[in-house]
C-alpha cells in the first residue's frame, strides 16, 4: 500500500514538470514577439532583486515572503501593494509605476470610455498569464492578439441585477 501512495511533494513535481515545458515554448513565442518584458517569466528572487534595485530594499523580505514571482508581479497594483507590505504611499506610487513600465501596462486612466476595452491588449494578455493552468501556460501573444483582433469588445456579463418576477 505504501508503493501505491504518492506524497503532496511528488504530485506538485509531476506538475512542475509538464508545465515548464509549455511554459519555456510560450516564453520563448513571446521573447520572440518582443512585445512582452522577460519580468513575466521571473522567480522570487529576480522579483524581489527588482524591488531592491528600485532603492526599496525593505520590502525585498515582504515580496519574498509572499513569493510575488513574474506572474504575480502582473497583479501588484497600487491597491494591492499595501497587502504585500508596502505601506508608505510614496513608495507604492513608486513601485506600481515602475512594475507598470517594466511590463508595458498603461496607466489606468478614469475618463476612458465604456465603449472600449477596459485595457490593451497587452494588459488583457498579462491578465490572463497572472493566473495559473494549462490554459494560461500554453497561451501566447500573438495567438492571444490573433484570437482577439477582430472581435467586438463586449464588456463581461453577469447575472446580478437582472430582475425575475415570480
Amino acid at each position: 500500500m505504501a508503493n501505491m501512495t504518492m506524497t503532496m511533494a511528488d504530485l506538485q513535481e509531476l506538475g512542475r514538470t509538464e508545465d515548464n515545458e509549455s511554459v519555456e515554448r510560450t516564453k520563448a513565442l513571446d521573447m520572440e514577439s518582443g512585445q512582452i518584458s522577460g519580468a513575466v517569466y521571473w522567480s522570487c528572487d529576480e522579483v524581489a532583486d527588482f524591488i531592491e534595485m528600485l532603492g526599496f530594499e525593505r520590502y525585498r523580505e515582504c515580496f519574498l515572503r509572499n513569493k510575488v514571482d513574474g506572474r504575480r508581479l502582473i497583479l501588484c497594483n497600487a491597491s494591492r501593494l499595501n497587502a504585500l507590505g508596502v505601506t508608505d504611499f510614496k513608495h507604492i506610487l513608486s513601485i506600481a509605476k515602475s512594475i507598470r513600465e517594466l511590463l508595458n501596462i498603461e496607466e489606468p486612466y478614469w475618463n476612458r470610455s465604456i465603449s472600449l476595452p477596459y485595457s490593451e491588449a497587452i494588459g488583457r494578455y498579462l491578465e490572463q498569464r497572472s493566473v495559473m493552468g494549462r490554459r494560461a501556460d500554453e497561451l501566447d501573444y500573438v495567438t492571444f492578439t490573433n484570437d482577439t483582433r477582430d472581435t467586438k469588445f463586449q464588456p463581461l456579463l453577469t447575472n446580478q441585477g437582472i430582475l425575475t418576477w415570480n
